[in-house]
């Protein structure tokens, strides 16, 4: 994985790009579902000819709003800001259409669920009493033309209003919770090679191009270091593949003690490892390399009475110096560790 392990954030406003894309298309749903229920009030006859005409423009100005956050690609980019946006505008839609159509009596209050729902899937806990506090501003606004507003009576009417949506919102976001540390596990599990805990190839491979692809738009350089263990074989013929494990968790724990927490290590293969080295050219690479093996020169450990050491041949690719795509820089990396082996192991460098 990367070089340190990475804390939880404490408040939902920090996903991954993934998981943000699905609660966008989720949004895009609920906020339709609230356009059509309005839509269909309106049909049905339950608002007023006079009013009719100011709560389909306020529809429309919000479809023009959704179709610009999701289909012409005005905010391609899906952010928690932007969702947190989307929520504020449906809790504005439904108070203009509730003020219009009886106020505190109108038959729309119930839409309020919908943003409180949709906060509670995406946004997490606080957003979402924040939202029910918001909700429940405009509530008393709503009633600002009764002569008891403030009274006890009208207090206790508030509450027993805003409850129903604060379980609502509370359950929902225990269920939104579970799902999304679900799949943050399975997720993390299907990356991690299980024995080093580091990347596995697959993973190492996502993570190269996107790392790619950054550097293409924006001009940066990053390098890539392929190791090879040199003496697993002699290890597992002597020893067996219990030492043999042993030696490889050395070698992974070396990688995440000598790297940077924006760095990249995995395990790609046997005794193959791989690291990504973000923002780094080619002479700070091979600094880290070298960092890399003198701590396995110290990493050694004991295995029934006899004492297990370890090195490992490094090949160093710089992009854009040794190649333009994943392919021509795994192939540069690789050739170099191979000429390192060849030339008596323990070494690392790049090709000339």
């Amino acid at each position: 994985m990367t070089a340190k392990n990475a804390k939880e954030p404490f408040f939902r406003l920090n996903q991954e790009p993934d998981a943000l894309s699905g609660f966008s298309r989720t949004v895009a749903e609920i906020e339709w579902l609230l356009l059509v229920l309005l839509l269909f009030y309106l049909v049905v006859g339950g608002a007023s000819e006079e009013v009719k005409p100011q709560i389909l423009a306020g529809l429309c100005a919000f479809a023009v709003f959704v179709m610009a956050f999701h289909y012409l690609n005005f905010f391609a980019k899906a952010s928690v800001w932007k969702l947190a946006l989307e929520t504020w505008v449906m809790i504005l839609l439904v108070t203009w259409s509730v003020w219009l159509t009886g106020r505190q009596d109108s038959i729309l209050l119930n839409l309020y669920f919908l943003p409180i729902i949709t906060s509670a899937l995406a946004l997490g806990k606080l957003t979402t009493l924040l939202e029910v506090i918001l909700i429940g501003t405009c509530y008393i606004y709503l009633g600002q033309s009764n002569t008891e507003l403030f009274s006890l009576h009208q207090g206790g009417n508030l509450l027993a209003w805003l409850f129903p949506m604060l379980l609502v919102g509370y359950i929902t976001t225990m269920l939104a919770n579970d799902i999304y540390h679900a799949f943050s596990r399975l997720k993390t599990t299907a990356q991690t090679d299980e024995l080093t805990k580091l990347y596995n190839r697959q993973a190492f491979l996502e993570l190269l191009e996107k790392q790619l692809q950054q550097a293409l738009r924006g001009g940066h350089t990053f390098s890539l270091l392929l190791a090879d263990c040199d003496n697993l074989k002699v290890v597992n013929d002597k020893y067996g593949h219990e030492a043999g494990n042993l030696l490889l968790q050395t070698i992974a724990d070396s990688f995440r003690h000598c790297l940077r927490g924006s760095d990249y290590a995995a395990r790609y293969g046997g005794d193959e490892f791989t690291v990504l080295l973000p923002d780094t050219p080619l002479e700070a690479a091979k600094v880290v390399a070298e960092r890399i093996k003198t701590t396995l020169e110290s990493s050694n450990f004991r295995y029934r009475g006899d004492m297990l050491t370890t090195s490992v041949s490094i090949g160093i690719a710089c992009y854009p110096e040794q190649g333009g795509s994943v392919a021509e820089l795994l192939h540069q990396a690789d050739t170099a560790m191979y000429v390192n082996k060849r030339n008596g192991k323990a070494q690392a460098s790049a090709v000339a």
